[in-house]
């Protein structure tokens, strides 16, 4: 009875704890809000930035965080957190006007590398299918197909519909257990980052000794491909590939 009772209090401590967080988090957004309007970009961005780190994350926190590093001239801090803005609330209309206002800005307007075929169709099974389910439901497939041949050997139930069975939880199975690991290999959406300095110059090797390839500005949206000690490999939109140390990066 004690033990039941002191379980519920800790249960009751954690979410009275979470409630004031939330609280002191929403009152902590009001201030920044209200220092926005009245122009006090830096008073606001505090505030903005206290919010986000007691652990509280929206839309409208990161919509407003990324207007006062605008206001700031900030550039590739507000594309950065307009993005979170837009990951968010991706129907938003004010985020969308917002991103394109600031992108006129950028230095850089490399052309899009199209997306090859089987990319797309990567990224589309992914949004309907998320890599856990997927997963999951390849596993369950494989073990009907498993029970289906059992049943076969066991009891010879055999068929016509219960090899078209085996079949497809055969198929099934294989293609979505085979997806799953290939895109926790190669992931359907990359991570991406915003360059936050002024200038980077992407280099063939993680080195500051390395060739130089070319420079890109803040502002500029890029894929990070794979990371080493203060470096990334970075991919940019027409499909170039370099190095830059991770410290001018800014993750979306």
């Amino acid at each position: 009875m004690m033990r039941n009772l002191f379980i519920a209090m800790l249960l009751l401590g954690a979410t009275y704890s979470a409630r004031a967080q939330d609280v002191d988090a929403v009152r902590l957004f009001d201030e920044g809000t209200a220092a926005l309007m009245d122009g006090q970009f830096q008073d606001a961005l505090r505030s903005f930035t206290a919010a986000e780190q007691s652990g509280w994350a929206s839309g409208a926190l990161f919509y407003n965080t990324g207007l006062a590093y605008y206001r700031l001239d900030e550039l590739g801090q507000a594309i950065r957190y307009l993005e979170k803005a837009r990951l968010l609330n991706p129907e938003d209309p004010r985020i969308e006007h917002s991103l394109a206002v600031a992108e006129r800005r950028q230095r850089d307007q490399f052309s899009v590398l199209p997306k090859p075929f089987w990319k797309k169709a990567q990224q589309g099974l992914v949004r309907i299918i998320p890599l856990q389910w997927a997963f999951l439901i390849g596993l369950m497939c494989w073990m009907a197909f498993v029970a289906g041949w059992t049943a076969k050997t066991v009891r010879a139930l055999d068929g016509e519909w219960y090899r078209r069975g085996r079949q497809a939880a055969l198929i099934a199975g294989l293609f979505l257990i085979s997806h799953a690991m290939a895109s926790s290999i190669v992931p359907a959406f990359p991570d991406r980052s915003v360059v936050l300095e002024e200038t980077l110059v992407l280099r063939e090797q993680a080195s500051d000794e390395a060739t130089a390839i070319l420079e890109v500005h803040e502002g500029l949206i890029v894929e990070v491909r794979a990371e080493a000690t203060n470096w990334a490999l970075v991919k940019i939109p027409n499909g170039t590939r370099g190095w830059v140390p991770s410290a001018g990066l800014g993750d979306i």
